[in-house]
């Protein structure tokens, strides 16, 4: 067999398998529920009880929606190339709602609201406001803007955006990729940033403790907060900040000995470390506030 019959074979079998993998990938999202054009900045609403919605941005004008469940009876689709409401109706009797999950694929430049129930939502590449009352949250890719709420779910935050809202109660919240301006809570779950691209920052926590990790970026401004769960700041070694802390009750740990405070109090302390660059404040009422070095 000559090397150029060989080449082609290989190809032919590339492609093939390609193309099933394809037809795999598409048999597990589910069949099309239905398919239209949309413009690039086509608003969409989404709502879902029972299960789960996926949205994905894209280079395509148009939008594609796949379903896995009992979508056929109860699954609507209304509106225009602009404005697009979807979903799957809530039943009116007593019977619980069965699973149906959705996948929504629409352009890159879309702004979509999505409710759930009980469904996590995941998102790319996609602006918008993404609310479920139990569900997980997972957002990535990028946006223009994003605002998240999960009353007792947890939210994945890992997304370039000039703006962020996140705010969760029972479930852990977690903070990385690019944000610039940020607001960041949770009532009683774990808070943890793990970005250096944040130039503003508002993060509190009722009950739940509050993790920082890495450098805050220069002139950034940051203010940190919780009445009974712990603040801990895990900074780089060269890290360039004015530390503001104080507590009420709680405890402040200096894990930077070598470095002489700027000003004490009974309860507080005023740290500057490097240049002073940023400017970080945290308070708690009795939860302890941990500064040490990564």
């Amino acid at each position: 067999m000559t090397m150029s019959k060989l080449y082609v074979m290989v190809v032919l079998m590339m492609a093939q398998l390609a193309g099933t993998a394809a037809a795999q990938s598409n048999a597990d999202e589910g069949r099309v529920l239905r398919a239209r054009h949309a413009t690039s900045t086509v608003q969409l609403k989404v709502f879902n009880v029972a299960g789960a919605v996926r949205l994905v941005g894209w280079s395509n004008d148009s939008i594609v929606v796949r379903g896995r469940g009992p979508t056929s009876n109860r699954f609507y689709f209304a509106g225009d190339s602009a404005q697009v409401k979807l979903g799957i109706e809530e039943r009116t009797d007593s019977q619980p709602m069965p699973r149906a999950d959705l996948i929504v694929y629409l352009p890159t430049r879309s702004r979509v609201s999505v409710k759930t129930v009980a469904g996590d939502i995941t998102v790319s590449d996609l602006a918008g406001w993404f609310y479920t009352v139990s569900g997980n949250v997972r957002i990535s890719g990028t946006a223009s803007t994003v605002d998240v709420q999960s009353m007792s779910g947890s939210i994945d935050l890992d997304v370039k955006t000039p703006w962020v809202r996140a705010q969760t109660g029972d479930g852990n919240l977690l903070v990385r990729g690019e944000p610039q301006d940020i607001d960041a809570s949770t009532i009683g779950g774990t808070l943890s940033i793990a970005s250096s691209t944040i130039l503003r920052g508002q993060f509190g926590s009722v009950s739940g403790d509050v993790h920082y990790s890495g450098s805050p970026a220069a002139g950034s401004v940051f203010d940190f907060s919780s009445h009974s769960g712990a603040i801990d700041f895990a900074l780089a070694r060269s890290v360039s900040g004015v530390f503001s802390l104080s507590s009420v009750l709680g405890s402040i740990d200096n894990g930077f000995s070598q470095v002489r405070p700027i000003a004490t109090a009974p309860h507080s302390i005023r740290l500057s470390l490097g240049r002073g660059g940023a400017q970080i404040a945290a308070r708690t009422f009795k939860g302890a506030i941990r500064l040490h070095p990564e």
